[in-house]
């Protein structure tokens, strides 16, 4: 069975989510989110913004945990982390939904380098 790591960003849902309908065409999924380092670190890491974020992280864990899979949250630098939940989940794919802001244009090409070397 193939196994696809499904990296969650700004999209939050569920219902409608390019990047989870295609993962879950492959086989199992892991769902992940990273807690990134340069953000929380950023002006964008005020506390308001980060309860926000972490309500809506356990929102999106309660609706996964209805459909028998939990969400994989790790803090970091967001490549580190994400390639060693590949790692740790047997991937050989990752999915995330399109982002064009500066930082998640980088944040996608610096992914896609990592996923160029051994095992992705």
């Amino acid at each position: 069975m193939r196994t696809t790591v499904v990296l969650f960003t700004r999209d939050l849902r569920l219902h409608d989510h390019p990047a989870l309908h295609e993962a879950q065409r492959r086989g199992k999924v892991v769902p992940a989110f990273v807690l990134d380092d340069a953000i929380l670190e950023s002006r964008y890491g005020r506390p308001n913004r980060v309860g926000f974020l972490i309500d809506s992280l356990r929102d999106l864990d309660a609706s996964l945990k209805s459909k028998e899979a939990r969400l994989v949250i790790r803090r970091g630098d967001v490549v580190a982390e994400t390639m060693g939940i590949a790692e740790d989940a047997g991937a050989d794919a990752l999915f995330m939904s399109a982002d064009y802001s500066k930082y998640a244009r980088t944040r996608e090409q610096r992914l896609g380098s990592a996923c160029e070397g051994p095992g992705i």
